[in-house]
């Protein structure tokens, strides 16, 4: 009995050191935006992270080249028009920054506005 009490003991002990020991995960912010042959239903989205914030934008698009965060300087070329863009990154610079879809090499068309405080 005394062993049974003893094994429980340690096993809490040890199951709590490990969860203390690991770092949290962090769930990002994902912000979505769908893009149809004639743009964003709507116009652009607006949206807003606190500074730090783990984000992934989401980008589902039937036309363009590429998706393109401006201020940081992330583009990713669309591959596919059924499967979206993945763009995560860490908020780290406060500001507003267009979210642009790359029609071609010389014409985008700005599908959000993300502000960073």
């Amino acid at each position: 009995m005394r062993y049974a009490s003893l094994l429980l003991i340690v096993g809490a002990l040890i199951a709590a050191s490990s969860a203390s020991a690991s770092p949290q995960a962090v769930r990002p912010v994902t912000l979505t935006i769908y893009v149809g042959k004639h743009g964003v239903a709507g116009g652009p989205k607006k949206f807003t992270v606190h500074k730090n914030a783990h984000v992934v934008l989401v980008v589902h698009s039937t036309i363009g080249e590429a998706v393109h965060l401006h201020g940081y300087d992330i583009e990713k070329p669309i591959r596919s028009k059924t499967v979206p863009v993945r763009l995560p990154f860490v908020a780290k610079v406060s500001g507003v920054f267009e979210i642009e879809l790359h029609l071609t090499e010389t014409r985008g068309l700005r599908i959000a506005l993300l502000t960073v405080k």
